[in-house]
């Protein structure tokens, strides 16, 4: 009987951990997204000073959030996001905007695949 109770507890806290890391992830990957899509969207309308502005804010959003959610994603898959990210306030200051709304554009995918990589789908187990 001792065994079953350790069991469900340690199911218990296995799911609460899953649903902690995907609400988590979910919350900061929404943040960024959210300032990624302003930057481009600035940059779409050739508005230089508010879209490096952005820029620099994910960019500072993105390094609060890093250390917690390496505590829940692969490391390979946040390092495609810094690099990005990384990239983005000097794009922001070249010639062409178009690149940095490009850079956006991307930035929010790798973002949406962060959070759909917590989701409790069939092709994350698998």
């Amino acid at each position: 009987m001792k065994r079953m109770a350790a069991a469900v507890v340690l199911l218990a806290a296995s799911l609460g951990l899953c649903f902690a890391g995907s609400h988590v992830t979910a919350r900061l990957t929404n943040q960024l997204d959210g300032t990624l899509s302003d930057a481009r969207t600035a940059a779409l309308q050739n508005d230089r000073k508010t879209a490096y502005r952005l820029s620099l804010q994910a960019k500072k959003d993105w390094e609060n959030a890093h250390e917690t959610l390496c505590t829940f994603q692969p490391h390979s898959r946040l390092e495609s996001v810094d690099q990005t990210l990384a990239t983005l306030p000097d794009l922001a200051k070249a010639e062409n905007l178009e690149q940095f709304a490009s850079e956006c554009a991307r930035g929010e995918v790798l973002a949406k695949n962060l959070r759909e990589g917590e989701l409790p789908l069939l092709q994350n187990i698998l």
